[in-house]
């Protein structure tokens, strides 16, 4: 009888110890970033770099999904969707995240850098970390990372080359819709002409739109050399991108898995910047090799011509910005 009720015991202790059945195995977090840009992009290089490291550093227990190409939305749909929460990360143009923080566009202003070291020095530093802390208080966005380089940003037009100015005067330019690209453009002497980047190639082919500015790598993945002749070599503006998080999803992480989110980005950054840098001669040889004219403009003239456009729409960011982003050393 004894010996009964202790075995008894004992299988009761099993049991409230180690729970009926097997114990189930803690499900994934699953991240989901959208973005716009061609699934042959190199940014979707540096994402996937991104996902891997993630996904290694977290032994699976955080996997972020890349939806490339617009399958999330548009720029202003994904950016809108990170504030509420319905998507969890975005990457994309900082001028873009500055529909929620005009202070952003400061560093889409036309010639503002002087090379990729100042840029990067500038968003990495205290003026970007300055600017992330004001975005994620202000909208709940929390910035990972402001340093991935996009590129040399060039004008191309179907009809004729352009060299000066001037010779854009009546032309409709496709671009995003921020002040500071639409300033830019129209400083320029075009007509600025919003339009959402998956609709540029119809644009350009029916010439709803003359042309359109972008880095020689999505010229050439988005076949824009089908519609396109010219491509200026005008380099109006080097872009940096964001990459953001909905901060209140990344609070909930463990303080390892967000340690683990930021520096990936860092380090996939600095991946894809390299990637990036490597790939403009490559890209022009490619446009080159298809049957565009690239065409060396007067960049002085064009220099001259954007110099102020800062200025037009500097009312709204933090006074002397610009400023401290020259001073950056």
């Amino acid at each position: 009888m004894k010996r009964g009720i202790v075995l008894g015991t004992m299988a009761a202790i099993v049991i409230v110890l180690c729970g009926v059945g097997p114990v189930p195995a803690q499900q994934p977090i699953v991240i989901k970033l959208g973005n716009v840009q061609a699934t042959g992009d190199i940014v979707q290089t540096g994402l996937k770099k991104f996902a891997d490291l993630v996904g290694e550093r977290t032994k699976g227990q955080v996997q972020v999904q890349v939806f490339p190409a617009s399958q999330l939305g548009t720029e202003q749909e994904l950016l809108e969707g990170v504030q509420l929460g319905t998507v969890h990360m975005f990457e994309g143009s900082t001028g873009s995240v500055g529909r929620f923080l005009p202070d952003l566009e400061a560093f889409a202003a036309p010639y503002i850098w002087r090379d990729t070291d100042h840029m990067l020095k500038a968003v990495r530093g205290p003026i970007g970390q300055g600017l992330a802390d004001r975005l994620v208080k202000a909208k709940g966005i929390r910035v990972l990372d402001f340093g991935w380089l996009f590129g040399n940003r060039y004008l191309t037009t179907k009809a004729k080359a352009i060299n000066r100015p001037e010779d854009l005067k009546g032309m409709k330019i496709r671009v995003q819709p921020t002040a500071i690209y639409l300033e830019t453009i129209k400083a320029m002497g075009a007509n600025p002409t919003t339009m959402d980047f998956k609709e540029v190639y119809l644009g350009l082919q029916s010439g709803v739109i003359d042309g359109q500015e972008n880095p020689p790598f999505v010229i050439y993945n988005n076949k824009f050399f089908e519609v396109q002749k010219f491509l200026m070599l005008t380099a109006h503006i080097t872009q940096n991108q964001a990459v953001v998080i909905n901060d209140k999803f990344f609070q909930g992480l463990s303080p390892e898995h967000r340690k683990i989110l930021t520096e990936a980005a860092y380090e996939a950054g600095d991946f894809q910047n390299k990637l990036i840098l490597d790939s403009e001669k490559e890209g022009l040889d490619k446009l080159k090799s298809v049957g565009m004219t690239v065409v060396q403009p007067d960049v002085k003239a064009f220099r001259e011509a954007t110099k102020d456009v800062w200025k037009k729409v500097s009312e709204k960011w933090e006074p002397g910005l610009y400023e401290k982003i020259q001073a950056v050393k």
